[in-house]
């Protein structure tokens, strides 16, 4: 049976996610919290470190990922006051945030292609989005680094929801040598990306983290009327880094064709010519880091 015709058999539409979508785990209570912290001007580095406290496995792996070569503090860090003092409250949140939503979408399921590679391509779109970020002076770097981690949800959603329907798709990709993107068009399938949208909304995660999922494979800027120039930029990024792993090899995200970024992409980034070759380099050197990386966030 071709995997248009298992596909078919299957029925799954947005409904029908969106009903599955309530039986996925939640995110920690401790985002919540933080979250309202984070926000709330009056706020203080004790109130955020007391309610970590609650949550002693997501501190543990936030310290751990402090201390890893990616961030090569000098010294190290022991206490969450000192890593909020080096890394500011907004760094250390979205640690926790990719800490959670990990820990939420962890599955052991089969979908047709390795969910440790999977993982390795997103930790490798987070690290190279925030290199381009750095690149490009973006206020929010590690911004970027949660929203090239989480980018993808929506393929460990559906995952969860029915690995089968997921392999089916990247098995096609394969077959066909075309994006799992074109191959859920091609098979007229729900879009993970779609399906990642939904599943941030549920979860209330940011704005730039909803736009990023949803729109991260969409390079036309027509298509995202809704988004401001800065969101847009945002979304570029992760576009780009993305298409910058599958480049490289890095990691496999259920497809094995490459994408080179159109000229439309890298000219609004500014990203041409001999800046290419330094964010490549640049890139190279952290993605050494992304295998401990791995590790220490998929740590039980």
């Amino acid at each position: 049976m071709s995997a248009a015709e298992v596909l078919k058999q299957k029925k799954i539409t947005y409904d029908y996610v969106l009903q599955k979508l309530v039986e996925l785990p939640t995110l920690p209570a401790i985002v919540g919290e933080i979250t309202k912290l984070i926000n709330d001007p009056m706020s203080s580095t004790k109130e955020i470190v007391k309610v970590m406290e609650n949550d002693q496995a997501i501190t543990t792996k936030v310290l751990k990922l402090i201390n890893s070569a990616y961030y090569a503090i000098p010294g190290g860090v022991k206490s969450l006051e000192r890593a909020i003092a080096l890394l500011g409250f907004d760094e250390v949140y979205q640690l926790v945030l990719s800490t959670s939503v990990f820990k939420s979408l962890k599955t052991q399921a089969d979908p047709g292609f390795d969910i440790k590679k999977f993982w390795q391509h997103s930790i490798g779109v987070a690290m190279t989005a925030q290199v381009v970020g750095k690149h490009l002076q973006h206020k929010a770097p590690h911004d970027l680094f949660t929203a090239g981690l989480v980018h993808d949800m929506g393929k460990v959603a559906l995952i969860k929801i029915d690995a089968e329907y997921v392999g089916q798709i990247s098995k096609f990709a394969r077959e066909t040598k075309i994006t799992y993107d074109q191959a859920e068009d091609q098979l007229e399938c729900v879009k993970h990306s779609i399906v990642g949208h939904m599943l941030a909304q549920k979860w209330n995660l940011p704005m730039h983290l909803q736009s990023a999922i949803r729109y991260h494979h969409v390079v036309d800027i027509d298509m995202r009327k809704t988004l401001s120039s800065e969101m847009n930029q945002f979304v570029d990024i992760i576009i780009f880094s993305n298409m910058l792993m599958h480049f490289f090899g890095f990691g496999d995200s259920g497809y094995g064709v490459k994408v080179k970024a159109p000229e439309s992409l890298t000219a609004r980034l500014s990203i041409q010519g001999v800046a290419v070759k330094e964010i490549a380099l640049k890139v190279h050197e952290v993605l050494e880091d992304a295998e401990r990386f791995l590790e220490i966030i998929g740590a039980d």
